[in-house]
């Protein structure tokens, strides 16, 4: 051990995050008699308060909040929770089990230590360092913010914002907004930009539209019942269907399907997959309508594997016999133009909902795959004592969402008891 380290800063487990997994396994640790502490940059829940926008919803419905020992048991369970319920919840299971939470406690760094464990190097300076000889890395589902190579090549007079920065209208200078991106984020942002009154322009990806609710149910349930989430990275071995964009649905207002057709018709400018970027000028593919199809027949595809399923299962569903608002298909959308100048069509503002990926350089050890993943089987690495949890796919669909992020939580939690136990003997 170092010589600056002293007994004062060993723990047994450290798991870094206090969000939806770092607090699952906190509460399984607890439930199993080990002694942890849990380390959070910001507050419990920093990820939901600090990277998403005023309005936001969560789109799974409260039933399916299954965080072992919370699960929820209010009076709405069709509702969707806001952003501030959201922390507010988190916070209220942190709370039920007296998680040990040290809150404003960055981890800038992992190394191994010599003969076991883990160096934490730690902010704010002056802390200290920890080491610890477990380490559970909870750090969230999405990583850092992604962009596109081209955005280095706008004009430095237009303010650019990741989805996860933004929080209202209000925070943008006068002017139209530029949307980039719509998967769930680009496509709720979109929508939030302009119930604000803003002229938004949306450059429409290759995300799908999820139909909020399909015959008496709402999607997410017909989604679980149908095993969905259950899916496991042995039944979904593409890396580009597991991490593709989401498809747009909302949460919001009790919960909405969002038609890209109906914004165009209403003044939003929808354009093509963005192409390029020099100065002041954006280029933009020529692929707008086969974006729209494909999103339409996304829906279409998802609302048939419903009616088979219903029909397979003898199941008493009632019919839908029009699942979109009358006239919505056969809105026609102009083609975007294959060029904006930004100055002349008076945007100011770019948001950026392209996505995340992940960086875990900040571990110096060699552990990560394919786009940056950590390689692990359901949470338990090549390393010993180091575990991963609440990543995105880490083993099923459902992994990182607050319907499934307990059950590989409470896998982790029972490996690193029985290494313990091993260790101990």
């Amino acid at each position: 051990m170092p010589n600056s380290l002293n007994s004062q800063d060993w723990h047994n487990i450290v798991v870094i995050g206090a969000g939806g997994s770092g607090l699952s396994v906190s509460y399984h640790l607890r439930r199993l008699g080990l002694e942890h502490v849990v380390l959070e940059r910001g507050q419990t829940g920093n990820t939901w308060s600090a990277e998403r926008w005023d309005s936001f919803h969560l789109v799974n419905p409260n039933w399916a909040l299954r965080l072992h020992g919370f699960e929820y048991g209010g009076k709405d369970p069709d509702g969707y929770l806001s952003k501030t319920e959201t922390v507010e919840m988190l916070t209220g299971y942190a709370a039920s089990f007296s998680a040990p939470v040290l809150p404003n406690t960055e981890v800038r760094s992992i190394e191994r230590a010599c003969p076991s464990g883990y160096i934490l190097r730690t902010l704010p300076d002056g802390m200290g360092d920890l080491i610890a000889e477990t380490v559970v890395v909870a750090t969230g589902a999405f990583g850092v913010p992604s962009y596109p190579a081209i955005r280095a090549g706008l004009s430095g007079g237009v303010t650019q914002l990741h989805s996860s920065q933004y929080k209202n209208a209000g925070q943008l200078p006068a002017g139209a907004v530029l949307v980039v991106g719509s998967g769930q984020s680009g496509a709720q942002i979109m929508e939030d930009l302009f119930d604000a009154g803003k002229q938004v322009y949306l450059s429409v990806s290759g995300a799908g539209r999820r139909p909020r609710r399909y015959r008496g149910r709402d999607s997410s349930w017909w989604n679980n019942t149908m095993g969905g989430f259950d899916k496991t990275v042995n039944d979904v071995r593409s890396l580009d269907v597991r991490f593709g964009s989401s498809s747009h649905t909302s949460g919001a207002r009790g919960g909405h399907d969002i038609y890209l057709r109906a914004f165009a018709r209403d003044g939003v400018r929808l354009l093509g997959r963005l192409d390029g970027a020099s100065g002041g000028r954006m280029t933009f593919r020529g692929d707008l309508q086969t974006s729209l199809a494909g999103a339409d027949e996304h829906a279409a595809r998802w609302r048939q594997d419903v009616d088979r399923f219903i029909d397979e299962n003898g199941l008493d569903a009632p019919p839908e016999l029009e699942p979109d608002p009358p006239g919505i298909a056969g809105i026609r959308v102009p083609d975007g133009p294959p060029e904006l100048d930004l100055d002349r069509a008076g945007i100011s503002t770019v948001i950026w909902a392209t996505g995340f990926r992940y960086d875990f350089s900040w571990i110096k050890l060699p552990l990560t795959g394919n786009r940056g993943y950590p390689v692990q089987r359901r949470g338990v690495t090549a390393w010993p004592g180091l575990y991963f949890t609440g990543l995105h796919w880490m083993y099923s669909a459902k992994s990182a969402q607050f319907i499934g992020v307990s059950e590989d939580a409470q896998f982790v939690a029972e490996h690193i008891a029985k290494q313990t136990t091993a260790r101990q003997r």
